[in-house]
């Protein structure tokens, strides 16, 4: 009932716009614009009943999933937004560990270089006794070899001295000497 309602009243409005444009003519006895409003109406009601309620059943439909299509939006924004709330607080404390790992990595590094660079110092200190070690032995040797080589040239050049210089009157003047030097020795003995 009410959508006839509806229709009348589409009626009397396509009836007045009709009857502002008449020039009063008639057709079959009716005026025209009687026709053309009766026309106008009878198209929308077929135009509505027979086209307008399919799109009005798509729009509706569609209205539907758009609303469905949101409000899954909506959630899955709602979804979005804790997971990056969550993937923030994990990233804080990715950060929060990496720092840390940092500072220890710092850390160790540096006793790791200590503690070379004390084995160094140690090695080194090793190693440079051992070299004066080494060479005192070597100087020690080097000056008993020196001290040997001398005695022997020294003695060797003393004899050839007195081979060539001492005469046979010299070399009884040194046994006398040297029989003298042993004389008083030999008297108290």
């Amino acid at each position: 009932m009410k959508s006839f309602g509806i229709w009348v009243v589409v009626f009397c409005v396509l009836l007045g716009l009709a009857y502002a444009v008449d020039h009063g003519e008639t057709k079959l006895g009716v005026p025209v614009f009687l026709w053309l409003a009766l026309n106008l109406t009878v198209f929308l009601y077929l135009l509505a009943r027979f086209v307008g309620q399919p799109v009005s059943v798509f729009l509706e439909a569609r209205k539907d999933g758009i609303a469905g299509d949101l409000k899954q939006a909506e959630e899955r924004l709602v979804e979005a937004e804790r997971l990056k709330t969550e993937v923030l607080d994990r990233l804080s404390k990715v950060e929060v560990e990496v720092a840390e790992i940092l500072g220890r990595s710092e850390a160790l590094g540096q006793e790791e270089a200590d503690r070379i660079a004390a084995e160094s110092r140690d090695e080194t200190e090793r190693l440079l006794r051992r070299v004066n070690d080494e060479i005192s032995q070597r100087e020690t040797e080097t000056r008993e070899i020196l001290a040997k080589e001398t005695a022997e040239l020294t003695a060797r050049l003393a004899h050839d001295l007195l081979q060539k210089g001492m005469t046979d009157a010299d070399r009884k003047r040194v046994m006398d000497r040297s029989v003298q030097a042993l004389g008083p020795a030999g008297e108290e003995g």
